[in-house]
């Protein structure tokens, strides 16, 4: 037998439906689509399906597709021995083999043979199903079940191999009787018959009784049932053409949760209850009693729902959740095991994809600079982003720096700004407005120092702001340097690092500058001299950012480097930034990925977009930690938040 692909698609992606933040039971949805565009056969989705493999299995309009978490395989009855491509059911025996319904009939697929054979048997009224097929089941025996408009309900005996029709019109005093949905509950098999009700026959299909509630009441009379799940407390759901309906059997009262057709349900867990209606998807938290309502955005948000008419719903093994669409295709939801919250301008509106500055006020909302949209007030409280307009404060800012009651914003070729944060009145300094006429048009770091100096970062030097005459001194051993970060270490020194010339170091004590750059022939010098970034972790270790050769970290005692990067089996060999958690782990973002690092173990774990990244690739100075211990990536289309201590990893073993 050929190798199986494991399937490997977890997006661990999560989203927020109330407040406060990152609370587990407020997590706000998002999905990921596949289409058409993504190798899928056609977007209307009848049926789903994971087998014992581990492969999903999607029934559509026009063939049956298998997707191993990378990429679909398609079977259509052009290739394949699918005598039919229009797929209505889907269902796997205790063999391993999958029955296809279709709207002319049944197939069934041997995976060991790889091949499909027509389901050909005649019944004991001399039938052979033709028709379109409703439902695929089977009863506590394992034998086969299955309903076909116009013909009736079949029971294939897997052990006799032999074929009974219960509901056939041939059958004396039977009548005409399409059924929509079935199951077996105990010995009674309860059956839904298309416009008519619900019914259940414990005596062999000799009488079908409706269901009649606590007051005598048929509560299905004249719908469609449509589907049926066992929850907890002794309840059943009941969807069908008027809602969906719960049944206490206990006391066999009943009670209205929704007005909408329903197609589908599938329970996420004991208390959430998913439910596909034709007016998008409701999510029932069966434990309140409120509901979710969540709805395609019109291609405003590329991780929302991709049609509202949901036709189909299915939990993985990893508990995920695939929900499939008449015009979408399948929109997949998977477990937060990976806990990121994105922000992003299909969910906000007019915020900015280049996410590159962060900044804590001292009301403890947070400021955000982009470089396409300028700049942003973010409520972690509300959830709430609101610009900040001012025709001086231009769309690309390239640096953010908190000074008691003011906020340093630079600009990126347009100078740099002073908010008054308790007026929002902006003061602008720009080159020939200074005595000294010091050129501060292209900002690109900011630092405030303990002893009180402000720091500014350009693209030809480093600059002091002096306060007291309001005018700036170039620090001439960085003349003509592109400085890209400022950092001010625990002992008072301060390091700057620069895009081609490696990192300098102010030694506050001996009041003199030192370069440490790239050497070819020495192993434990910087790795490279475009340095991005250089931060200090709780253990007051220095390291060192790059963007081409890794990082590093600082030994003072050599005053030498320890490098890391992708000999190391980190993904990228350049890295942005660097954060560190509550648990002594460093968190880097890179071109490829962010990594949890443990520089204790020198362990290690990837995450992509596939656990829920907004993009693999993030960007330049664009990361914070709060004092909640929440921390903040910055990327190309927008940015992330989450607590490390809620990540989890997926206990699920992949099957080979």
């Amino acid at each position: 037998m050929k190798k199986i692909k494991a399937l490997l698609f977890i997006l661990c992606i999560v989203f927020l439906y109330g407040f406060p933040l990152f609370a587990q039971d407020n997590i706000q949805h998002y999905f990921k689509t596949l289409d058409i565009k993504n190798g899928l056969s056609q977007n209307t989705i009848f049926a789903i399906l994971q087998d014992r493999q581990g492969f999903m299995w999607f029934g559509t309009k026009e063939g049956l597709n298998r997707y191993d978490g990378q990429s679909f395989r398609i079977f259509k009855k052009e290739e394949s021995g699918l005598g039919n491509d229009f797929i209505t059911a889907l269902f796997e025996d205790r063999k391993g083999k999958i029955w296809i319904g279709t709207d002319a009939g049944v197939y069934i697929y041997d995976p060991r043979e790889e091949k499909f054979t027509a389901f050909n048997i005649t019944s004991d009224t001399g039938e052979v199903i033709t028709q379109a097929v409703t439902k695929i089941g089977s009863d506590r025996n394992n034998d086969i079940w299955i309903s076909v408009d116009y013909q009736g309900l079949f029971k294939y005996d897997m052990n006799q191999q032999t074929l009974s029709n219960y509901l056939s019109l041939k059958k004396p005093g039977k009548s005409l009787a399409n059924i929509s949905h079935f199951w077996f509950e105990d010995q009674a098999c309860w059956l839904g018959l298309y416009a008519d009700n619900l019914y259940y026959t414990n005596d062999d299909f000799k009488t079908l009784q409706p269901f009649k509630d606590s007051e005598g009441k048929e509560t299905f009379k004249n719908e469609i049932i449509t589907a049926r799940l066992v929850g907890a407390h002794n309840c059943w759901y009941i969807g069908s053409s008027n809602g969906l309906t719960e049944i206490n059997l206990t006391t066999q009262k009943t009670r209205r949760l929704l007005e909408h057709y329903v197609r589908d349900l599938e329970l996420c867990s004991d208390n959430e209850l998913w439910v596909g209606t034709e007016n998008g998807l409701y999510i029932c938290h069966l434990n309140d009693g409120t509901t979710e309502h969540l709805t395609d955005s019109d291609g405003n948000d590329p991780y929302s729902l991709a049609d509202n008419a949901i036709y189909s719903i299915y939990q993985d093994r990893e508990a995920g959740m695939w929900i499939g669409s008449f015009f979408g295709g399948i929109n997949y939801h998977p477990y937060p095991y990976t806990y990121f919250e994105k922000f992003y301008s299909g969910r906000i509106g007019d915020f900015g994809k280049r996410v590159r500055e962060f900044c804590e006020s001292n009301d403890g909302t947070i400021w955000i600079g982009t470089e396409d949209c300028g700049l942003f007030n973010f409520n972690p409280v509300s959830g709430e982003i609101k610009p900040f307009r001012h025709p001086d404060i231009s769309h690309n800012v390239h640096g953010l720096c908190l000074d008691g009651n003011y906020l340093w914003v630079g600009n990126y070729l347009g100078g740099l700004n002073r908010i008054d944060l308790r007026t929002m009145q902006v003061k602008h300094f720009q080159k020939g407005t200074t005595s000294n006429a010091v050129d501060i048009s292209d900002i690109m770091s900011i630092c405030k120092s303990t002893t009180g100096d402000l720091w500014l970062g350009t693209v030809r030097g480093l600059i002091r702001y002096n306060p007291e005459s309001n005018n700036f001194t170039p620090i001439p051993e960085l003349s003509n340097k592109n400085i890209y970060h400022i950092l001010e270490d625990s002992h008072g020194n301060v390091w700057v690092s620069t895009y081609a010339s490696g990192i300098f170091r102010y030694d506050i004590k001996l009041k003199k500058w030192k370069n440490f750059h790239y050497q070819a022939n020495d192993p434990n010098s910087l790795p490279y001299n475009k340095v991005t970034n250089c931060y200090e972790d709780s253990q007051k270790r220095l390291w060192i950012m790059t963007q081409g050769g890794g990082f590093c970290r600082y030994i003072p005692e050599n005053d030498n480097f320890l490098r890391y990067g992708m000999p190391h089996g980190f993904p990228s060999n350049t890295i942005y930034r660097m954060e560190e958690d509550n648990m002594h782990q460093l968190w880097l973002t890179t071109n490829n990925g962010l990594v949890c690092f443990n520089p204790e173990t020198n362990e290690k774990r990837i995450y992509t977009t596939d656990d829920g990244l907004l993009c693999n690739q993030f960007n330049y100075q664009s990361s914070f930690k709060d004092k909640k211990d929440r921390i903040y990536f910055g990327c190309i289309n927008g940015f992330i938040a989450f607590e490390p201590d809620m990540l989890m990893e997926n206990p699920f073993n992949l099957p080979l």
